[in-house]
């Protein structure tokens, strides 16, 4: 296959991903909160963002793996291509040890620093430990799925990830039924984990993805030391990520408590739906855009990624009005009204969902090229100044003020930062770069105009009218902007 083959490919693949992923939320949420108190559903949520962290571990080596295959992909039994592979198994089994330790410590030390109430502390602690030994075995299986990416292949890592959620959220129900408990959540997350490494194993295996043996590839000192530096940048950027998004939960749980932790959790699933549905857009194409830069196709490369963008941020605003109507009674319904949520946080939502999807094609650009150097501190100075701007507040503004700073911080640290980086380093024709620029200005004013004044309507059929004309007249536009981008070859 061709790469327009294998980006529609990957692009469908991924939406189903997305499905699965929608309807394994859909089902699950309201199925844990028949069978758990909010406490205990708060505490699982906080558990999962704990993992996130530990997750840093990784040091950005999953990246750099596959980007640095990317360099060698045309020659699967060469070499360079092998001492690759090599040198990534050594390390994956490295820091999946340490994550188990990481574990343990978490487990003895977290209810303390947490605030974990007496009569949940046991249940925490048997938890972490045993979700983090899950991602340590993940981790530890990781380099047999690595290839996938480097060839293109990403569709197969997004099948995988379906049969992940759907076995997942069978054992995870069956657990309940059976009285389980949190436990439940364990279960689950142990049968997903085995078909997510096992089914793009067998994939590689298939397709000769992976080196054959005895061709002298071994663990590179050299080699590592790169592929560590690359990483670094990687983890920069997924440090701040989590600073930003990862710690809401945690602050939340520190400054609220575990119930409203829940709330908050629930509410803003749609906003990381939507940003896992537009981000498909890019990801999808990244492979073949890598491709285009390995071999020197630069301003096909700097053209083409553009494209990209600017369709992702009009969806992003699509998207995002959307939510600045209907996100508070979606939410209502979709819990039967055992999660009650505020206009206030709605507007924001939807805010954050175009200012996230625009700093993330922003920065993205920079893993393409292999040079993350000069965006890897983007995210971090986002998240720090993110994390002292809400413990700085202490609490002032509710969940509202939370959401309210990660907005900001966003919008102005690595959306405009990140802008302004890309137009120096992927230069192409026709002034792409202040279009883009100006066009994510245009969209970010809109939907916040839209949201201030969508306030005014307290009738949920009138918020929906009104959405229904703008997004029409919006759609026209966007479909022409679809059929334009995407109907060209990578």
């Amino acid at each position: 296959m061709g790469r327009q083959n294998f980006f529609f490919s990957s692009l469908i693949a991924g939406y189903f991903s997305s499905a699965a992923n929608l309807a394994y939320t859909a089902i699950s949420v309201p199925l844990a909160l028949h069978y758990l108190s909010k406490e205990e559903f708060g505490l699982w949520a906080l558990v999962v963002q704990i993992g996130g962290y530990l997750m840093l571990l990784d040091l950005g080596m999953s990246s750099s793996v596959a980007r640095f295959l990317a360099d060698h992909k045309d020659e699967v039994n060469g070499r360079s291509y092998g001492d690759v592979i090599e040198t990534g198994k050594v390390f994956f089994w490295i820091q999946a040890l340490l994550l188990a330790v990481a574990g343990l410590a978490c487990a003895a030390w977290g209810p303390k620093l947490l605030g974990i109430p007496g009569e949940l502390t046991t249940v925490f602690q048997r938890v972490v430990f045993f979700y983090v030994l899950i991602l340590a075995l993940g981790l530890a299986l990781r380099i047999k799925s690595a290839p996938l990416w480097a060839h293109q292949r990403t569709d197969i890592g997004h099948w995988s990830t379906m049969a992940n959620l759907c076995s997942a959220l069978g054992v995870m129900g069956l657990g309940f039924f059976l009285g389980w408990g949190t436990y439940s959540f364990l279960a689950g997350a142990f049968a997903g984990t085995l078909w997510s490494s096992l089914l793009p194993w067998a994939a590689c295996r298939r397709l000769k993805l992976l080196p054959e043996r005895n061709l002298g590839s071994r663990f590179c000192r050299k080699l590592f030391v790169r592929m560590l530096g690359f990483g670094r940048d990687v983890l920069m950027m997924q440090l701040g990520g989590l600073l930003c998004a990862g710690s809401q939960i945690i602050l939340v749980t520190k400054l609220f408590g575990l119930e409203t932790a829940a709330v908050f959790s629930v509410a803003t699933k749609t906003l990381a739906m939507g940003q896992q549905l537009i981000g498909r857009i890019l990801e999808s194409a990244a492979p073949g855009l890598t491709e285009l830069f390995v071999r020197g196709e630069r301003d096909r490369f700097s053209f083409r990624f553009y494209q990209m963008s600017t369709l992702s941020v009009a969806l992003a605003t699509f998207a995002g009005i959307a939510l600045m109507a209907t996100n508070r009674e979606f939410i209502g319904l979709w819990t039967h009204g055992k999660v009650v949520w505020n206009r206030g946080g709605d507007v924001l939502i939807g805010a954050l969902l175009i200012s996230n999807v625009a700093s993330r094609c922003f920065q993205g650009v920079f893993g393409m090229t292999g040079d993350l150097a000069k965006v890897r501190y983007l995210s971090l100075l986002e998240g720090v100044i993110f994390v002292g701007c809400v413990l700085g507040l202490k609490g002032w503004g509710g969940v509202c003020g939370i959401l309210g700073a990660a907005l900001a911080t966003n919008f102005f640290v690595s959306g405009l930062g990140g802008c302004f980086q890309a137009s120096r380093v992927v230069p192409v024709r026709g002034n792409w770069q202040t279009k883009l620029a100006r066009l994510l200005v245009f969209y970010f004013l809109m939907a916040g105009a839209y949201g201030w004044a969508i306030q005014s309507f307290s009738s949920l059929l009138a918020r929906v009218t009104i959405t229904l004309i703008l997004l029409i007249g919006c759609g026209f536009s966007l479909v022409r902007k679809m059929r334009s981008t995407l109907g060209q070859a990578i």
